[in-house]
This record gives C-alpha cells, sequence and structure tokens, in this order.
C-alpha cells in the first residue's frame, strides 16, 4: 500500500483554520491521541449546530451528535433491520395503532428513570403547532399516547401509516426521548443547549463554531462506554479533516472530499468508509418567482446540463446521476434509466425555452451555495452549463451553510444546491418535499393529484402497491419540475489506521457508534 505524501495548497491552507478549532476543544499533538481515553471524531462540511433538540433538529450535523445522546422507542442494527431500543417489545395493530413495553432500569442522564409519560411527552410535543417542528410529519399520524402504567404505553394512531416504525427509530427522525422534566425546568431554549436523554454520551461543553464534549454515560442501560469521552470539534472544509487526521490531530472525520477518496484508500494510515448512500442532490427552485413560476423554463434548465459529467467532475466518480426523486438504495421505489426532461438534450431544451414566457436573459438568477468545497464546484458547474446551453444569466451566491439553509426555509432565494442525506422511507424524499404542506417543500409546489396520491401511499401497508403508488407521484411531479434532480452521492468516513469498531449505515450515521469504537 503507498501513502498519501501530498495534499493540495488548498488543502494545507484550509486545514491551518482546523487547527485552530481543534485546539480549542484542547487538541494540539499526536502524542494526545496515544491516550486511549478519548475519541476525537470531527465533524466536516459544517461550522455550526443550531440546536441538540431533536424536536428542533433539522440539518444532518445535528443528528450526527443526538444519535450518541438519545436513543429511539427502535433503532436500526448493522443490517439496517429495525428492532427495540428502548422499547422492551412492541406490536403493531391493524389501524396503525402500536402497544409499546419499555425495558425496565433505563435511566436519564439527570438519573431520573424513563417512564411512559416522557415518551408521550416526547412524541406529542412534535404536533404542538407553537414549537412548529421540522420533524412534526414523521407523527403527524399520532392521534395521540395513551399512557397505562411506568413502563406500558399504547400510541394511537389515526389510521395505518406504512413510515411510522420507521420513524420511530434512532435514526432521522427527531422522535427520539427526552426527559420531560429536564424540558419542563430548562425551557425550550434552555435544553435544545442543555439536552437530557438516555444516549451512551452525555453532553458536558458546546462552544458554538468550534465544537462540543460528551462523556460517557455510566449508567447506560446498555453497559458504560469503554471511551470515556469524545470531543467533537466542527471543522468547515472537508479538506481540512483530512489534513487534521493525516496529522494525527484526530481520529475520525464525518465526511471526506470525494477527490481524496483515490489517493487516501491507498494509504496504510487511514481507513476510508465508502458505500452508495441514501441522499438525493437536487436543484432548489422558488416556484413563486420568475423565472421559475413557469414550468417550461424549470424544464428547459433540467435539460441544459449533464448529470453524468456533474457526478465525475463535482464528485470524482463517487456517485451517480438521478433522474427522479428516489436513490437507487430503496430498490423497488427507485426508477431506473433516464427520463426525457431530466436528461441533457441542448435541442429540445432550447425549443422548451421558447414556450416559456421569459426569454432565456430576462431574469438574472444567483444560485445559492456556501463553503469551498464541492457544494460550491456544484453550483458553479450547474450554472456554467446552463449559461452556455441556454444564455441565460445564472451566477453564483456563496454563503455558509446556515445562511443558506436560512434563505431556503424562508423563501428568501430564487435557486440553489440542495439535497437531503440519512432519509430512509421513500415518503421522505417525496412526502416533505412535494406535498403542499411539506416542511421541506422549500419552493412551494402545490398539486392537489400529486397530495391525494401521498396520502394513499402513506396508508398502504402493502410494499408493491406501495412503491406502485410512489412511482405515479414522481411521474406526475417530474413533469412539474418542482426540484431540479441531480444525483446521489457515496457516503464516506475517514478513520485512522488504530480505530476499530465504527460501523457505516447507508443514512450517514455517526453519533450512533461512538459506543462501539475502540482506538487500538
Amino acid at each position: 500500500m503507498k501513502s498519501m505524501t501530498t495534499l493540495s495548497r488548498r488543502s494545507l491552507m484550509a486545514g491551518t483554520g482546523a487547527l485552530f478549532g481543534l485546539a480549542g476543544l484542547g487538541i494540539s499533538s499526536r502524542a494526545a491521541l496515544a491516550q486511549g481515553t478519548a475519541l476525537r471524531a470531527a465533524i466536516t462540511g459544517y461550522g455550526v449546530l443550531n440546536t441538540l433538540d431533536p424536536a428542533r433538529a433539522s440539518l444532518v450535523p445535528e443528528f450526527y451528535v443526538i444519535w450518541a445522546i438519545y436513543n429511539g422507542l427502535l433503532k436500526f442494527d448493522d443490517q439496517m433491520q429495525i428492532v427495540p431500543d428502548l422499547a422492551e417489545s412492541y406490536e403493531l395493530r391493524d389501524n396503525g395503532s402500536i402497544e409499546v413495553r419499555l425495558r425496565e432500569g433505563v435511566t436519564f442522564h439527570d438519573g431520573s428513570p424513563l417512564t411512559s409519560e416522557d415518551v408521550k411527552f416526547s412524541l406529542e410535543r412534535l404536533l404542538d403547532e407553537e414549537l412548529a417542528s421540522p420533524n412534526a410529519s414523521k407523527v403527524a399520524v399520532v392521534d395521540h399516547v395513551e399512557v397505562i402504567d411506568e413502563l406500558n404505553l399504547v400510541i394511537h394512531a389515526t389510521g395505518p401509516f406504512a413510515p411510522l416504525l420507521t420513524f420511530l427509530t434512532n435514526a432521522r427522525t427527531g422522535t427520539q426521548i427526552l426527559s420531560k422534566s429536564a424540558y419542563e425546568q430548562l425551557g425550550p431554549d434552555g435544553y435544545s443547549r442543555n439536552p437530557v436523554g438516555t444516549g451512551p454520551y452525555k453532553l458536558t461543553s458546546w462552544d458554538t463554531g468550534t465544537g462540543l464534549k460528551l462523556e460517557a454515560f455510566e449508567d447506560y442501560f446498555e453497559g458504560a462506554p469503554a471511551l470515556k469521552t469524545v470531543e467533537v470539534p466542527l471543522i468547515v472544509e472537508e479538506a481540512s479533516g483530512v489534513t487534521a487526521l493525516l496529522g494525527g490531530q484526530i481520529h475520525m472525520t464525518s465526511t471526506i472530499p470525494t477527490s481524496d477518496v483515490p489517493d487516501l484508500m491507498n494509504n496504510g494510515n487511514v481507513q476510508v468508509l465508502r458505500q452508495p448512500g441514501l441522499n438525493v442532490r437536487f436543484i432548489s427552485i422558488n416556484l413563486q418567482k420568475p423565472p421559475f413560476d413557469d414550468v417550461h423554463f424549470r424544464r428547459a434548465v433540467s435539460m441544459a446540463f449533464q448529470r453524468e459529467a456533474m457526478v465525475q467532475t463535482v464528485l470524482f466518480g463517487e456517485g451517480a446521476p438521478l433522474h427522479g426523486f428516489f436513490p437507487p438504495l430503496l430498490g423497488d421505489y427507485y426508477t431506473p434509466g433516464e427520463n426525457s426532461v431530466t436528461s441533457f438534450d441542448p435541442e429540445a431544451a432550447k425549443a422548451e425555452l421558447a414556450r416559456s414566457r421569459y426569454a432565456a436573459d430576462e431574469h438574472p438568477v444567483e444560485v445559492i451555495t456556501w463553503g469551498g468545497g464541492w457544494w460550491k464546484r456544484y453550483a458553479e458547474i450547474f450554472v456554467a452549463q446552463v449559461n452556455q446551453v441556454l444564455g441565460t444569466r445564472f451566477t453564483v451566491g456563496v454563503t455558509d451553510s446556515n445562511a443558506a439553509f436560512a434563505r431556503q426555509t424562508t423563501g428568501d432565494f430564487v435557486a440553489g444546491v440542495w439535497g437531503w442525506l440519512g432519509f430512509i422511507d421513500p415518503d421522505e424524499y417525496v412526502g416533505d418535499i412535494l406535498h403542499t404542506d411539506g416542511w421541506r417543500n422549500m419552493g412551494k409546489y402545490s398539486n392537489p393529484e400529486v397530495d391525494a396520491l401521498l396520502e394513499q401511499a402513506r396508508a398502504e401497508l402493502d410494499p408493491q402497491k406501495r412503491a406502485a403508488l410512489y412511482h405515479e407521484v414522481e411521474a406526475k411531479a417530474i413533469e412539474d419540475m418542482p426540484v431540479i434532480p441531480c444525483f446521489t452521492s457515496n457516503i464516506h468516513n475517514l478513520l485512522a489506521a488504530n480505530v476499530q469498531g465504527f460501523t457505516q449505515k447507508p443514512y450517514a450515521n455517526f453519533g450512533d457508534q461512538f459506543m462501539k469504537v475502540s482506538i487500538g
């Protein structure tokens, strides 16, 4: 195996910023890593976490930490099968309701026992309109939670809801169980910074913009974690994370630049974990603002860039083109092959533009992105191709990830590169994004036929019938082009050679593995 002896100047310079962040957590030398009692697991590509309250969390780096602090009623095992977590057992009724018996002897980080009241509070709070949780749709079918006794409860549903078991797992769901008493004592804002869960690690410090520190919860119901401390620095540039790991300052990263994957895979000093991911990357467009309020303009843009070339130049081959709304890992829900309105066809794109009520250059469009890595390159390549083919006046607007997210959620955008990572159920890819009332429907798409099909699919428990309904949703919606699908990307973790026990899952898990990790 050959070592990677050089990195780009950009990577090295970006790494300088990472060192300051690491120093802020007391991480200053390779010798520190040899102590063996602390894991340094860097979240790369993001510079801020807004909350550690599951109900309010919306960004994947927030869940990276939430997974270590909390448990769900259920979880995915290493084979991606749903198994009990805080639940000792559960039974799904024909009407969609679920009977749950909790494990005995589970305690929260503050020493209080887990009871059915905590579960009732955690799930019903998601439905509070005043809270406006981005994860409310996960439990929209829940009518109420009935407490039978301290360990037994019934989650009453308004009807069958196919994704409900998935949405009760400790994944990117927001249904993780928190301490009712701690929340009521601290209040919404205080709790978001001082979470109290049942997970293997508890939060001990949090420096906004730099990172946080976790300590082992000795009374964890599955046994005390072997590693007593986990330090989680935030490193804005993915390349800086590589620099820090190669320099011996961290043990692992949440992702790596796709351009570095080939060299890193030939480096015997590191481990690269990679596999196809549960994610979609697309161009988010505002259907309430010109020129994207015109369906012909949207279709023209979709046909004016080459997805295959984008995979090679943006991802360096670490992904696959997307011609619909579902990634290939979703199996029967995925539609293979190309689609005429999502395939590169310059002549068809120009013909479609001629049907639009807007001239190509009538409305300048800023395509928002962030950072200096692949998200920025993604926007640049999209803008260059569309301008060249159609003669549009698209430009790239670079900001930070938090600002880009805020602009999209408030409607203060015309277009932007976007995508969702870590979704497991097919409804997460279309329900929240395409339904009129979907929380992630940032472009304000509305089609009553699509809404009706989505609602029917959510209630369909037969997998084959459900897949057929989602195919119908996709076929109808893609003609409207509410978002412009681009590609799906592989997921990656970078580990030092002496790190063992981390199991990568296709939803880009991270903190849920800290308890299993050891350092040789």
